[in-house]
């Protein structure tokens, strides 16, 4: 018995499954472009805000300046929320800090 006859590998087409591959590839693409997009609206609305409305939600003007440096390697709102979650942990030990040298006193 054999395996491999050409009728078994005819069905194997190279072409295709790279055509298959390219496709995966471009929705790939198209889905992060899409991504992009959609973070690029949501920094210009942010950026829309007036400084009270941007405090509102615990961010600063300079917050989304630097988010907007980090596009290249993140996505611009990711990283304003991984920078909101930093500043809030150090918000959260500078009380815990005060809270407990006024308790030792």
């Amino acid at each position: 018995m054999v395996l491999f006859n050409n009728s078994i590998l005819g069905h194997f087409n190279i072409s295709g499954f790279n055509t298959t591959i390219k496709a995966i590839m471009g929705r790939k693409a198209l889905t992060g472009l899409a991504r992009k997009i959609k973070a690029h609206k949501e920094m210009k609305r942010l950026h829309g805000l007036d400084d009270h409305m941007l405090k509102d939600i615990g961010l600063v003007r300079s917050d989304l300046d630097w988010a907007m440096t980090q596009a290249d390697r993140m996505d611009p709102l990711f990283a304003l929320q991984n920078r909101r979650c930093e500043t809030l942990h150090v918000q959260h030990l500078a009380t815990a800090k005060a809270y407990c040298s006024a308790v030792n006193k």
